[in-house]
C-alpha cells in the first residue's frame, strides 16, 4: 500500500473510532445508570475494565471533527 492510501485508509479509520465510541460510550453510560449496585448485568469485573480500556485507547486516538490531517515529513 503506498504513502498515500496508507494515509487515507488510517484518516477512515480514525473517523470510524468517532462514530464507535459515542455509541459505545452512550450504552456503557446507559448501562452503567441503570444498574442498582455496583454490578453491571452483563458484565464481569475483568470485562467491564476491558471496555472501559478500550473506550480510553479510542478515545487517544480517533480523529477529533475539527482536526487537521496531520502531514509526516
Amino acid at each position: 500500500m503506498s504513502e498515500e492510501k496508507q494515509q487515507k485508509f488510517t484518516a477512515k479509520v480514525r473517523r470510524g473510532l468517532v462514530w464507535i465510541h459515542g455509541v459505545a460510550a452512550a450504552e456503557l453510560a446507559r448501562k452503567k445508570a441503570a444498574a442498582t449496585g455496583v454490578r453491571i448485568e452483563g458484565f464481569t469485573a475483568a470485562e467491564l475494565a476491558d471496555v472501559e480500556s478500550a473506550l480510553t485507547w479510542i478515545e487517544q486516538n480517533k480523529e477529533s471533527k475539527d482536526a487537521e490531517p496531520k502531514e509526516t515529513a
